[in-house]
């Protein structure tokens, strides 16, 4: 079965220091390209990064690198980046995790069964990438998941649901 990891593009450089301090917006966004090639490259999973391009006149736009393992969607004019995830999420065939700080689209994600996660534990990822770490005196950290299957992760997920709701 297929996995995603979905970038909230802009959400992400706004909360991440290591794209922040960029020079430019423009080098900010080819940081998070190369970093999600990287991350591609290592976990295996397709990675979309959805651009906000809603005040750019156009369609929508996609943009596949590394033979597809990776995909830049920029979104049409008068539609955001959340318009985009959610109607992308509504047509994967496979478990999927959207990075976002957004509540509302976390909720949407959630109740479509996927999995959210915040900006920071994307950082976290590339930070236990061997070939993007900036601090490579920093011991990775290996996490429980990584080694259970997909059924067993989706039973888990559902049972810190339910825990959530009582």
């Amino acid at each position: 079965m297929a996995s995603y990891l979905i970038l909230d593009a802009y959400n992400v450089i706004g909360a991440l220091e290591r794209y922040r301090k960029a020079d430019s917006f423009d080098a900010a966004r080819e940081s998070l390209v190369n970093d999600a090639l990287k991350a591609a490259g290592w976990t295996g999973h397709e990675i979309y990064i959805v651009f906000d391009a809603h005040r750019s006149p156009g369609s929508e736009r996609i943009e596949p690198l590394a033979g597809g393992a990776v995909r830049a969607i920029y979104s049409a004019s008068g539609e955001s980046a959340d318009d985009v995830i959610e109607r992308l999420i509504g047509k994967l065939d496979g478990e999927f995790t959207v990075y976002t700080a957004d509540f509302a689209l976390q909720r949407t994600v959630l109740a479509r069964s996927g999995s959210r996660a915040t900006p920071r534990e994307f950082q976290d990822l590339l930070d236990e990438l061997p070939a993007v770490t900036s601090r490579p005196g920093v011991r990775r950290r290996y996490r429980i998941a990584d080694h259970l299957s997909a059924q067993a992760r989706v039973k888990l997920e559902e049972i810190r649901r339910r825990a959530g709701d009582g």
